[in-house]
Order: structure tokens, then sequence, then C-alpha cells
């Protein structure tokens, strides 16, 4: 199981929810990261696909998660409509990927990727929700 966590979105510190800023707050910071995939405008929120073989990266912030992981890792599913019961259903899935962090090391975290259908949302071109939210608004 990964120990740590990759934030590319609502969750990022500073964009999180003021519900979940003492969760956020409480994960340790390991740096800026990415991962290969597209991320996309949903609206209220990203969604980010994951694709090993993709030419384009999602970034973000990857977090190494506290002893009580558990616990956090609960609230965070909550919030991203994740249920590990019926992960067929849900808006976003937990699921784990290789982050590479700014350094280049690579170290595997659990990640949410949405699982609806991207259909005509339009495509983050530079994988990146902070600079493309000061950028649109």
């Amino acid at each position: 199981m990964a120990d740590a966590l990759f934030l590319y979105g609502t969750l990022l510190p500073g964009l999180e929810p003021p519900a979940l800023r003492s969760l956020v707050a409480s994960l340790e910071p390991l740096g800026p990261a990415t991962v290969p995939g597209r991320l996309y405008d949903l609206g209220s929120y990203p969604g980010a696909v994951f694709d090993p073989a993709a030419e384009t990266r999602v970034c973000g912030e990857a977090f190494e998660l506290p002893p009580t992981a558990r616990n956090l890792l609960v609230d965070f599913d909550l919030y991203e409509g994740f249920n590990p019961d019926a992960a067929e259903t849900s808006l976003f899935r937990r699921v784990e990927r290789e982050v590479t962090l700014e350094t280049g090391k690579t170290l595997t975290c659990w990640v949410y990727e949405y699982a609806g259908d991207v259909g005509s949302a339009a495509l983050i071109r530079r994988g990146n929700y902070r600079r493309w939210l000061e950028r649109n608004g």
C-alpha cells in the first residue's frame, strides 16, 4: 500500500475546501511532482486520466501520509466521491500510480483518477490546475 498521496486539483494546499484544510495541512510535503496523463476542466474541479504512455503530464504535489492515513484517506475518498466497495460507480477512483518528483526520484502514490467520461471537457494543456485557475479564474 502506498504511503504517499499525489494531489493535483481542489485538494492542493490553498485550493482545498475549508472543511478539509486541517487534513491537507497534516500532510508532509514531498514536493512538486508529475504523473503521465491528461488533465481536464470538469467545471468546478479538474479530472485526471492517467496513462503511462501519455506524452503529457498532470502536475501536482506529492505528500507523505501521516500514521493516521487510513482515517485521512476515508475523508478524502468521501470528498472525491470514491466508494471502495462500489468503485465501478464512483466519480473518482483512488489508485496507485508512479509519480516523478521534481528531483527525478519516483515513488508510488495514491492518486484520484476521474472515472467518468471526459466527453467534451476542455483539456488543461499544461496539466497544471493551479496555473490554469490563475489564468482562467
